[in-house]
């Protein structure tokens, strides 16, 4: 409560949850009906099992579940009120609704949480298939591989990788990058007297890790990512450029 006061950080008692995070194990240990009340500015406040922030879901396990039912919710929503629409409109018309409506739904924040199963990536897979049915007026059960390729879209998977990338170029490259964030990321034989990209190769160091959940943090996906990639996208002179050769390799996938 100090640091954040000293921060100019003021907490709403009525908008402020508590959350004891641990294992299903773990959790299923304590005695809620006993916890020692927290308390800000002498309110008590709500032990939650789920609380949102920024709209994140975040659930005491870390398991996400709660955010990807949020995402289906969202796209099936706004997907309902387009079908009414679907036999009236023209393809590129439906594209751009869908991009804008839809896909906008299932990219906002998705590299916050890199640890969901290839469970709940198929199910976001899913929802982008639903967009692309919506465009092309497909059936339920239609392929929808040929018609993601005329759209040059890329695959969920695909596409959160390159969310990451583009973010990890923006903090290696834009001089405008907090610090905190750029010192995550080391380059391989960088001296603060060379110029960064100068570096033969560009390849990051790669931080330790053994166990499992840091191995898919942001800090260790991405260094993974980057090093994989071709020193010539590497190397690209700005993010747009990046980008495109990003994406077209991707799409060569």
């Amino acid at each position: 409560m100090q640091w954040s006061k000293s921060y100019g950080l003021h907490l709403n008692p009525t908008k402020t949850q508590v959350l004891i995070f641990g294992t299903s194990s773990m959790l299923s240990r304590i005695d809620w009906t006993n916890l020692q009340s927290v308390c800000v500015d002498g309110v008590p406040l709500t032990y939650s099992s789920c609380a949102k922030n920024l709209g994140i879901y975040i659930d005491q396990t870390l398991s996400w579940t709660k955010q990807i039912e949020e995402v289906r919710k969202k796209v099936f929503a706004a997907g309902s009120s387009l079908r009414r629409l679907s036999n009236f409109l023209p393809v590129p018309t439906k594209q751009v609704l869908a991009q804008s409506l839809l896909i906008s739904i299932l990219d906002y924040a998705d590299i916050c949480y890199l640890d969901i199963t290839e469970e709940q990536l198929n199910k976001l897979e899913r929802m982008q298939n639903y967009a692309i049915r919506f465009i092309f007026g497909l059936r339920k059960y239609d392929h929808v591989s040929e018609y993601r390729k005329k759209l040059n879209w890329l695959t969920i998977r695909k596409r959160r990788d390159m969310h990451v990338l583009c973010l990890l170029y923006r903090i290696l490259f834009d001089h405008t990058t907090p610090s905190y964030l750029k010192k995550r990321f080391i380059f391989l034989g960088a001296s603060h007297e060379l110029d960064l990209r100068s570096i033969d190769n560009l390849l990051l160091f790669m931080p330790l890790h053994t166990k499992k959940t840091y191995s898919n943090s942001f800090s260790v996906h991405a260094v993974r990512l980057w090093n994989s990639l071709p020193i010539m996208i590497r190397k690209a002179q700005s993010l747009s450029s990046f980008k495109y050769k990003l994406k077209n390799l991707f799409l060569q996938d």
